[in-house]
């Protein structure tokens, strides 16, 4: 079953719950704080700037009390945000020996001073977080984030929400700054694949006995991987919540209420961090490690590969899988994403390496990374991404050697923009969590 495939091995461009009163009419009087536009997008980064920032990120990772993040600014370019103190110049030079040792002279560090260290950051997230989920802002602010460059945590908001920022901004001033964002997340679902089976392939949700149309619909697999030793085909939670009772997935192309042949069988749901069913989803533990879940039990087992065709392409082409990354992205990272409905689709974009949500299913999660499309590659935004029926899909980076690094599963988004749910979330869960890689 496996001839229709050929592999290349190139990647195109590539929550105490707080409650305050109702918003005081007396913020009406006072001018709303802007929005922030988007961070720049770096374009193609070399692979010594992507050393470099790993190695930075090693060190803001190992004392975030001292620094605050990591940044890919350009094509040779990192910028690495410090908060003020006695010890700023020791703390540069650190910086700047680091970069060396990664990537030599071939890559330009900007130090910059930032308001907050990343702990800080992350402690007043937390405090945004708890106001976000009691609902005092509901409808007004869609998501939290942070901004590693200013040192300051992001409130998503929508257009219409003047009092809300102002009062937000009185409440925490400029260790707050905010994004537009006007649609509330949504949670996102190729056809034909056979074992053993590859990320980035379309799985159709089925009960056991397979009887009629499936109504749990459609979604993509990520990245083959091992936990506790046994094999599995990683995918988003919110496909295959803990009670569902459409927990077995086959290849998309497939609806007769009649199995097609056993190798099309990706294996049922053995773990889930949402709990409840597809219909009525409930808390389970993805507002700690993110919306993820393990299927096992294909026959074929499953490969280090992820298909990196265009939707609908049939045979598709697809990649190794050559590294995985269990921290947090740098933002400026670009990445591609591989799922059903969308095919590969690159030039996207992190930008908020931190982010946090209430989707339209009304379940809150975070361990997630919000990335932007720039598929018109001169900077300029566009609204090309990730679609219904790519949740779970792979989300991965290029390693130089022809083989992808994989960052995540795609997890929802809105039109113009997507999350996807970080590997790291995953290894906290259970420390023997790895991804397959050739």
């Amino acid at each position: 079953m496996r001839s229709r495939r050929s592999i290349t091995v190139s990647i195109s461009t590539m929550a105490l719950v707080v409650a305050l009163s109702p918003l005081s009419p007396a913020s009406a009087d006072l001018a709303p704080p802007p929005f922030e536009p988007l961070p720049h997008f770096p374009g193609e980064v070399s692979q010594e700037a992507k050393a470099a920032a790993d190695k930075l990120s090693e060190l803001v990772d190992a004392s975030p009390d001292r620094y605050t993040g990591v940044s890919i600014t350009g094509p040779n370019t990192v910028s690495v945000s410090l908060p003020a103190g006695s010890d700023f110049e020791q703390r540069s030079d650190a910086v700047r020996s680091g970069a060396r040792a990664a990537a030599g002279t071939a890559v330009s560090v900007q130090v910059k001073q930032s308001g907050l260290s990343l702990a800080d950051v992350r402690r007043t997230k937390e405090e945004v977080v708890q106001l976000f989920r009691s609902g005092t802002y509901k409808g007004k602010v869609l998501g939290v984030g942070v901004d590693s460059v200013k040192g300051a945590v992001i409130a998503y908001a929508t257009a219409d929400s003047d009092a809300a920022r102002i009062e937000l901004k009185e409440r925490f001033g400029d260790s707050l700054v905010f994004r537009q964002q006007d649609e509330v997340p949504h949670v996102f679902g190729r056809s034909q694949d056979s074992a053993p089976h590859y990320g980035g392939s379309g799985i159709r949700l089925w009960n056991p006995p397979h009887t009629g149309t499936p109504p749990g619909g459609v979604c993509s697999t990520g990245f083959s991987v091992r936990k506790d030793g046994i094999e599995h085909m990683l995918t988003a939670a919110h496909c295959f919540p803990a009670q569902t009772v459409y927990p077995r997935a086959w290849a998309s192309s497939y609806t007769s209420a009649t199995p097609p042949a056993v190798g099309y069988y990706h294996g049922a749901m053995v773990t889930s961090t949402y709990g409840g069913t597809l219909d009525a989803p409930q808390d389970g533990t993805q507002d700690v490690y993110g919306d993820f879940a393990l299927l096992q039990g294909s026959g074929g087992g499953y490969e280090p590969r992820v298909y990196n065709c265009a939707k609908n392409a049939n045979p598709c082409s697809a990649l190794t899988v050559g590294a995985a990354n269990y921290g947090t992205p740098q933002n400026g990272t670009q990445v591609c994403t591989s799922g059903l409905t969308t095919g590969q689709t690159c030039r996207q974009f992190v930008t908020d390496n931190e982010y946090a949500t209430t989707f339209e299913n009304g379940i809150f999660a975070t361990n997630l990374a919000y990335i932007n499309s720039d598929q018109n590659g001169d900077g300029t935004y566009d609204c090309a991404g990730p679609d219904g029926g790519d949740s779970g899909g792979a989300v991965y980076s290029g390693t130089g050697d022809g083989k992808v690094m994989a960052q995540g599963i795609i997890t929802g988004g809105t039109d113009c923009s997507a999350v996807y749910t970080k590997l790291s979330g995953m290894r906290a869960w259970n420390s023997s969590f790895s991804v397959l890689t050739d």
